[in-house]
């Protein structure tokens, strides 16, 4: 019985205690022991925690899966045609190069003016070296003519300066450290010489550029006194026309010449950026910038072929450029550089009957011959 009763006591002790917890956790500020009871409610936030990290991991894997496709994209865009005005085939161009001479092979410096003569022999005005070279139409030397001075069959190049053969194989040089132009027949032979120095009828300041046409009248451009000048075969003064000026028919720097054959007249007139059309007359008809649509390029050589197209040496761009006889630009080829097929200053070229071009290169030292087509 006093066991029982120990029992009784003890159970309304509890019951007591526990009445008086559970009154005292729903008043207010002793509310705090409660926060054990809100351990469970934020328990659960911590292990969805890696829930959301492992979100994004999906979409980073999925963007390198995007890549290849874009880079597939892109690859095409390398073929598409150049912008209105730019020529097609910029890269490999309307020529294959087929061999060059160069100062290790024959010692050139500043190569400058070129001629073919019927038989398809080159001539080369090797300027620095006050001297002409012969070679076949293989780059094989023939002839060397190299006597230094002012007398006949004797140069003293300004470093620079033009050079032509007519239908009959004589061959114009101009010497304008003598400020004359010298004729030779196609071994060699002085045969005459005109000039001096001077801005009358017949004299030279420094004269550059030289082409002869089908009668075998020669025309000469001076970048100093700027005119063309026409003479017989002989050197005997016929004409001229231009003068200094931006105007047309107004020359500032003219350098190359060439005449097609109708007579028709082509001037390059380097420091005005353009190439001026004339008729047999010296009467301007029209004129065409040297470059592109993009970037201005800088005249210096001209040839023409039997379909009229006009191809120009561009100095600073360092390329060919080839226009129809209205001055639309066609193509270009070459590229800066001094690898096969590029130039640093291209300032002449001649085309022969075989299709061929033959281009030198005032800076690079060389002359390279290409197969057009």
């Amino acid at each position: 019985m006093q066991i029982r009763t120990i029992n009784r006591l003890f159970f309304v002790l509890l019951a007591a205690a526990l009445l008086a917890g559970c009154t005292s956790a729903s008043s207010g500020p002793a509310g705090t022991p409660a926060s054990p009871e809100l351990e469970p409610i934020l328990s659960p936030e911590p292990t969805d925690t890696p829930e959301p990290a492992a979100t994004p991991k999906p979409t980073i894997t999925s963007e390198p899966t995007t890549t290849p496709e874009l880079t597939a994209i892109k690859e095409p865009t390398a073929t598409l045609a150049p912008p209105t005005g730019e020529p097609q085939n910029m890269e490999t161009g309307p020529a294959t190069f087929v061999w060059k001479i160069d100062s290790a092979s024959h010692g050139l410096k500043a190569p400058y003016g070129l001629g073919l003569d019927p038989a398809g022999n080159l001539y080369v005005n090797d300027a620095g070296n006050h001297r002409v070279l012969k070679f076949d139409d293989q780059g094989r030397l023939l002839a060397t003519w190299d006597s230094r001075g002012s007398g006949e069959a004797e140069f003293n190049s300004l470093g620079f300066g033009a050079l032509a053969v007519d239908g009959q194989g004589n061959v114009f040089v101009v010497d304008n450290g003598n400020f004359r132009i010298q004729k030779f027949d196609g071994q060699g032979n002085f045969l005459t010489q005109w000039g001096s120095e001077g801005t009358e009828d017949g004299q030279f300041i420094r004269a550059i550029g030289i082409a002869v046409d089908q009668q075998g009248n020669v025309y000469i451009t001076d970048d100093s006194n700027p005119v063309v000048q026409i003479f017989d075969n002989d050197g005997r003064f016929l004409s001229k026309f231009g003068s200094q000026g931006r105007e047309d028919g107004q020359f500032s720097h003219p350098t190359g010449i060439v005449v097609d054959g109708q007579g028709v007249i082509y001037v390059a007139d380097y420091s005005n950026k353009r190439v001026q059309k004339f008729n047999s007359a010296g009467e301007f008809l029209l004129s065409w910038e040297a470059g592109t649509d993009r970037t201005q390029g800088t005249p210096e050589g001209l040839a023409v072929d039997e379909l009229g197209q006009v191809y120009v040496t561009d100095y600073s761009l360092g390329q060919i450029e080839i226009f129809d006889s209205t001055g639309q630009l066609l193509t270009i080829w070459g590229a800066k550089g001094d690898g096969d097929g590029e130039f640093r200053a291209p300032v002449a070229i001649v085309l022969d009957q075989s299709g061929d071009a033959y281009v030198s290169d005032q800076t690079n030292n060389t002359i390279q011959k290409f197969a057009l087509h």
